[in-house]
């Protein structure tokens, strides 16, 4: 003996709608979420980069300070 089952038409199309609504909204977290973690590895990198050219920057600073000190020296 079979069952026989009885679907509401507006209640089908609403459960619908939701699947969709969270389908795409899984989706969107997703990409956010990907999104985020791209950004902040970039972010590292640059911070690493600016970190290496302040270390240059600090080497540069002291080699002018050098050739200043020889120069007064030598006059």
């Amino acid at each position: 003996m079979k069952k026989t089952r009885y679907y509401v038409k507006d209640i089908y199309k609403k459960d619908k709608k939701i699947k969709k609504f969270f389908a795409i909204l899984i989706v969107f977290l997703f990409g956010l979420y990907v999104g985020l973690a791209i950004n902040y590895l970039e972010l590292q990198e640059k911070d690493a980069k600016i970190r290496e050219l302040y270390i240059e920057i600090d080497s540069l600073k002291e080699t002018v300070y050098q050739y200043e000190l020889e120069e007064k020296k030598d006059v």
